[in-house]
């Protein structure tokens, strides 16, 4: 099977109570059908208020199952599980409980998939430095598929590694803690091709070293202020299809034309961002 597609969609923000995003959900589902990937990844996000809506949760799961191809696999985000005990002030923390909850419903949090020539990795970023039993095991899971690929390797998790570049400091949850993020990095240097992630709502793909980087759209919003990310990061919503021929891989982003590409920079001008005040109060229905 050399040649093969794999579709990445991120961030769907899904909820039956807060269904503001949907529309964009029922177009993506449209798209990829169209398309007929032998694999769909969703990297993170896929409910929009999972750690302390059990229901959010149950609903992502049903619309998850409406996802049709050979493989499928979903990895959390941190509007589905928190963030790493180790951040500092994150609005949500990850729980055993909280983690628990997601693998009742999606399964794995990592795992490793061979497709073609190809050995794909996910990756649960709000393991590292977590504290959680499962940290050393995704550890250990992530050094055996890369010493043990029998080909090329990507990655995909739901925070990007960096913004701008290794040596950063961390970035208020945007970007992972620079600890984990260097013994990432360390074990994929020479060995991953690249990393696909989701979580910062805009497109971008670049070349640090010997991997590519690819920022997948968000299907929900995106937010065009506010954010501390790379100049040429495009603000969008979207999907990223990855073709695969042999060893060689490209990323294309696809935008459905009736994608509404909702914006809620207003959100994120007063002291506090309105994403969880929103989640906690009753969405207006007509």
């Amino acid at each position: 099977m050399p040649r093969f597609r794999l579709v990445q969609l991120s961030d769907p923000h899904l909820s039956r109570s807060h269904p503001m995003f949907h529309h964009n959900w029922e177009v993506a589902l449209t798209a990829v059908a169209e398309l007929a990937p032998d694999a769909i990844f969703v990297t993170g996000d896929l409910s929009y208020n999972g750690p302390d809506s059990p229901d959010d949760l149950d609903f992502a799961q049903a619309q998850m199952a409406r996802l049709d191809a050979p493989i499928v696999r979903f990895l959390p985000g941190n509007h589905d599980v928190g963030y790493s005990p180790a951040i500092q002030d994150a609005e949500q923390v990850m729980t055993e409980h909280r983690r628990q909850a997601w693998l009742d419903r999606f399964g794995p949090d990592y795992w490793q998939v061979d497709l073609g020539d190809w050995r794909f990795v996910g990756l649960n970023p709000f393991l590292a430095d977590s504290g959680h039993t499962a940290e050393a095991a995704q550890d250990a899971m992530l050094a055996e598929a890369l010493s043990t690929a029998p080909g090329p390797v990507g990655i995909f998790t739901h925070v990007p590694p960096f913004l701008a570049g290794p040596a950063e400091d961390y970035v208020d949850g945007f970007n992972m803690h620079p600890a984990p993020r260097h013994r990432w990095l360390s074990a994929l240097a020479g060995k991953a091709r690249f990393v696909a992630s989701g979580h910062l709502h805009k497109s971008r793909s670049f070349q640090h070293a010997d991997v590519a980087y690819h920022w997948c759209p968000a299907l929900s919003f995106m937010q065009s202020n506010g954010n501390p990310f790379a100049e040429d990061a495009e603000p969008w919503v979207g999907f990223f299809v990855h073709d695969f021929d042999g060893a060689d891989h490209s990323v294309t982003l696809v935008a459905p034309q009736d994608m509404i590409n909702m914006d809620i920079r207003n959100w994120a001008d007063g002291p506090d961002h309105s994403y969880m005040r929103i989640a906690k109060r009753p969405f207006p229905m007509p």
